[in-house]
């Protein structure tokens, strides 16, 4: 047997050992890519509610009750999602560019950060009790949702290019 041969027992176990041992980054970098998207379908499932609310406000679309209630009351149902697995460490925009647009920043300030979530949920809230009334009090209670999503914006969210 050429030492080529006896070799191919051992490379082969060493190639193995190597396959085997990349599965943890590899699941790593699904769950990570995975918790990002799924993180920025929330975002943009409120900022689709968002919209219809603000097209009214601008008259940009006419206000209507019903639908006012309606995209008022779907921003609190997506602002309901249990969100604490999407923001796994490692998923910033530092770490992930091009991918990622939440600054590291976000995991510095965690505590700060859920609490101006907890706001704009409680000001989500609010509004399903003044989407219908009128457009007037729509207004009012969307400016208050949309201030604390601007304050979450300034700490945590990168620009995108």
């Amino acid at each position: 047997m050429t030492e080529l041969a006896n070799r191919r027992p051992a490379m082969r176990k060493m190639i193995l050992a190597a396959i085997a041992l990349s599965f943890p980054a590899l699941a790593f970098a699904d769950a990570a890519t995975d918790a990002v998207k799924a993180r920025q379908d929330n975002m943009d499932a409120r900022a689709a509610q968002v919209e219809i609310l603000a097209k009214m406000a601008k008259g940009e679309i006419e206000y209507e009750s019903a639908a006012a209630q309606e995209a008022a009351e779907k921003l609190v149902e997506v602002f309901s999602v249990d969100m604490s697995g999407f923001w796994l460490p490692g998923t910033s925009s530092e770490d992930m560019p091009g991918v990622s647009y939440a600054k590291p920043a976000l995991w510095e300030n965690g505590e700060k950060v859920g609490e101006i979530g907890k706001q704009a949920y409680m000001a989500a809230q609010d509004l399903v009790q003044l989407a219908g009334s009128s457009k007037e009090e729509m207004m009012a209670g969307l400016g208050a949702v949309g201030n604390a999503c601007q304050d979450c914006h300034k700490i945590a969210q990168a620009r995108k290019n």
